[in-house]
């Protein structure tokens, strides 16, 4: 016992600098450090160990590899979720509004004027900002917000007589 509080007392905080410096996180590096800990008091009467340094910055480069080996695997598996995570009714439902909010916005665009149009879709649907609009387009950035302006005017109008009539009408 007295011999691993010395190992520990002497090591820890060197272990613990060094998976802080690969891992550059304080809970993995004290997580990985004590785990190595743990592992060398379970295998004290097994191991035969003859560099005390060596084997531990062994222990923990392989407990590091392993770390990031997990990560690795578990960020593979999440990208797997994304593509292949199955439809749900909840899914689906959320799917389809958004497919008919969508239409329905298109629906109500076509009734504003080009310019108006044109203006809106670079601004919310491609993220452009009022400056760059105004420079592609030749108009000032009052105008740009003019036009952004009675684009949403028009599109809260028309969508909220639209969901009127779906509440009401069918």
């Amino acid at each position: 016992m007295l011999a691993y509080e010395l190992i520990y007392n002497k090591y820890a905080k060197l272990l613990l600098r060094h998976a802080f410096s690969k891992t550059a996180d304080k809970i993995v590096a004290e997580e990985l450090v004590q785990n190595i800990f743990i592992s060398l008091w379970e295998n004290r009467q097994k191991l035969e160990v003859v560099n005390g340094q060596s084997y531990l910055f062994t222990a923990l480069k392989f407990s590091i590899i392993n770390h990031y080996r997990s990560l690795v695997v578990q960020n593979k598996y999440e990208d797997y979720l994304k593509v292949n995570a199955p439809i749900t009714e909840d899914t689906a439902l959320q799917n389809f509004e958004e497919k008919e909010l969508s239409q329905q916005v298109e629906l109500a665009l076509n009734h504003l004027p080009e310019k108006t149009q044109e203006v809106f879709r670079l601004s919310r649907m491609q993220h452009h900002s009022n400056k760059e609009i105004s420079s592609k387009l030749n108009i000032s950035e009052k105008a740009v917000e003019y036009h952004i302006t009675q684009s949403l005017k028009w599109l809260r109008q028309f969508l909220k007589k639209g969901v009127l009539s779906i509440f009401f009408y069918n």
